[in-house]
């Protein structure tokens, strides 16, 4: 069986962290080489019968192998494969169950459970390409993604989701921080908390 998807303190301080919200979207490593040519592309294509669904999949990946597209990609396929796995798995819990009550073979297959992995560019322009990921079945309807990324294709410095993405918005009693030897407080993140994981867990001085 495949893997089960796993559903997984001033102003002064508020002021100096403000500039993280700033940003716009997850920075791309490297620069469009042609402007003609769209910054995402299809990585994977598949139609057919697996078990007892239908997959069709087109899985998308943001051109470029490094960097802060190298954590947008392994986002999708993390994504992509997980939901993958889990439909595998409802389908299977949905058919012992409907066996079990009475429906024969051919009444399952019937149904023609339908599972898909799509993608959609919204905007392109040279500067930035916007693209929603969707995944989705025809047999619950609650269940489906819809993740959206805005790419930024010039900004080298924007690791930082912005408030829409979870990222930074007020310091709270919770915010962790220490007192460096200058006596400034440091104020600090947890991976992927603010910012992409190539920003480790950021750290900021407040200068008194």
């Amino acid at each position: 069986m495949k893997k089960y998807w796993n559903w997984k303190k001033t102003t002064g301080l508020m002021m100096a962290c403000a500039v993280i919200c700033g940003t716009t979207g997850i920075a791309l490593a490297e620069e469009k080489q042609d402007d003609k040519a769209s910054a995402v592309e299809t990585v994977r294509t598949y139609e057919g019968d697996e078990g007892d669904m239908t997959l069709r999949i087109n899985v998308p990946q943001v051109v470029g192998k490094e960097g802060y597209v190298a954590e947008i990609n392994d986002k999708i396929l993390d994504l992509t494969t997980d939901y993958e796995a889990r439909a595998d798995w409802e389908v299977a819990q949905y058919k012992d169950a409907f066996l079990a009550t009475g429906g024969t073979e051919k009444e399952f297959a019937d149904k023609d459970i339908q599972v898909y992995v799509d993608y959609d560019v919204k905007s392109e322009t040279k500067d930035q390409v916007s693209f929603v990921l969707k995944a989705y079945n025809n047999m619950v309807s609650a269940d489906y993604i819809y993740e959206c990324f805005n790419v930024d294709l010039k900004d080298n410095s924007g690791l930082y989701f912005d408030e829409e993405m979870g990222g930074f918005t007020t310091i709270t009693p919770e915010t962790k921080f220490y007192i460096n030897e200058a006596g400034n407080p440091v104020i600090v993140f947890q991976k992927y908390e603010i910012a992409a994981g190539a920003a480790g867990m950021p750290e900021f001085e407040i200068v008194k």
